[in-house]
């Protein structure tokens, strides 16, 4: 009899462990963040998700914070979160993020059910902190001037190799 009850104790406990690892499996999978580089906007609008994911798999990460510095495209739906880009400057991140919320709003005009997604062009990763003054910094999309926020340095280009070379960098 006594056996009996401890099998049962350990089958239910081995359900109850089955039952939980999909859910704590999904839980990290959903806060992970997909980093896609930006020229994959224009494919969404005529991929599907399967096609979409296999053509451009991107790079997991498991903190915002760990983000290359530049501007992005932020998408947020239930468990999707897709972060296009790094992208050096704001006006090339407007230009993606426009086209993306074309893409997005035909969507939704399909599927009204589509609801509660974030879209943004922020400039990340965001420093949670507050400035010497108290106040917060700005919201992504505001100007960044004078916030704190570094700025990517330039990229090097050849030009300026061949200046080091000769001196003159």
């Amino acid at each position: 009899m006594k056996n009996r009850r401890h099998s049962k104790y350990t089958m239910q406990l081995f359900t109850a462990l089955c039952l939980l690892l999909p859910l704590s499996i999904y839980a990290q999978q959903a806060a992970q963040i997909r980093v896609i580089e930006e020229e994959a906007i224009p494919f969404t609008r005529f991929l599907s998700k399967a096609d979409f994911d296999q053509r451009y798999p991107g790079k997991l990460l498991s903190d915002a914070a760990k983000l290359d510095t530049g501007w992005y495209v932020i998408y947020q739906h239930e468990s999707l979160n897709y972060y296009f880009g790094p992208m050096l400057l704001e006006s090339t991140g407007q230009d993606y993020f426009e086209q993306f919320k074309e893409t997005v709003g035909e969507a939704v005009d399909q599927r009204p059910s589509i609801e509660g997604y974030r879209l943004e062009l922020s400039f990340e990763p965001q420093i949670a902190t507050t400035n010497p003054s108290g106040s917060t910094p700005p919201q992504s999309g505001e100007p960044q001037i004078g916030s704190g926020t570094p700025q990517p340095a330039p990229k090097p280009s050849i030009f300026d190799f061949i200046k080091r070379i000769f001196g003159f960098g």
